[in-house]
């Protein structure tokens, strides 16, 4: 028998190794599903979130934040099951049109996104994705799924796959496949059913930021499609009430000012 060399027994190990990671892919929805929540509230600690110091967090007028308090709550929580994983909104100083879920329900909303939305209504349909994208735990598989990717390069070649900028990195940048957004948006749509407020926000905002001359970066991570459009077409004939009334919206908008 003619033995291997090294860097053969390299490329089996890597491939070896690269069919275990393929073959666990399929079990990590399951698996982040039935995650406990204090192992994703710890594992968010240790990758951290959004920096401090771009939060909007001494806003000059408290009304505005007493009106996000007032969305958020419309929105969240609305049974027992949600109330198991509870979540917080920091808006963050950017001009932005962008909003991105992280571990551990924390979610990130840009100041620009909030000037761009016309109402209460559009913004409260963003945020609903992205508590579906919480619920779901949707940044978890993806973490998992990437974890197990970079486990698997890190055993084939002796690498460190446990930077922690390396895991931030990836946090900020991790895209939710097709079938989570598709997810997201429906269960989002059925949350703001439930909660009493317009889905048209949700398909306004949605419309007019596909129309833009440059698609903002929420679109790049929640891409619109005709499938939307037509998801959000449908959600109509329910019961609705407004979110805020037009002081309250006024306030909200100047959160970062």
């Amino acid at each position: 028998m003619v033995p291997l060399g090294s860097r053969t027994k390299g490329l089996l190990w890597l491939a070896l190794v690269a069919a275990a990671a393929a073959a666990a892919v399929p079990a990590l929805p399951w698996a982040a599903r039935h995650a406990p929540w204090s192992v994703e509230r710890a594992l968010a600690g240790l990758i951290g979130g959004a920096p401090s110091s771009a939060a909007c967090d001494a806003p000059s007028d408290p009304a505005s934040t007493r009106a996000l308090a007032k969305l958020v709550q419309r929105l969240y929580p609305l049974d027992a099951a949600d109330a198991q994983l509870p979540i917080s909104i920091t808006v963050l100083h950017g001009k932005a049109v962008n909003a991105y879920a992280a571990l551990g329900g924390h979610i990130y909303l840009f100041d620009g996104l909030i000037a761009q939305a016309r109402s209460p209504e559009e913004l409260a349909g963003v945020l609903a994705h992205e508590i579906e994208h919480v619920r779901n735990r949707h940044i978890l598989q993806g973490i998992a799924v990437n974890l197990l990717a970079l486990g698997a390069v890190g055993g084939a070649t002796g690498a460190d796959p446990s930077a922690g900028s390396r895991l931030a990195y990836l946090l900020l940048t991790m895209k939710f496949s097709r079938q989570q957004e598709e997810e997201a948006d429906a269960q989002g749509l059925q949350r703001l059913a439930r909660a009493q407020v317009d889905a048209a926000g949700f398909r306004a905002f949605f419309e007019r930021a596909q129309k833009m001359p440059e698609p903002p970066p929420i679109l790049s991570s929640h891409p619109a499609s005709a499938q939307r459009a037509e998801l959000a077409a449908h959600a109509t004939g329910y019961p609705s009430r407004p979110v805020l009334d037009a002081v309250e919206w006024q306030a909200l908008r100047g959160i970062c000012r």
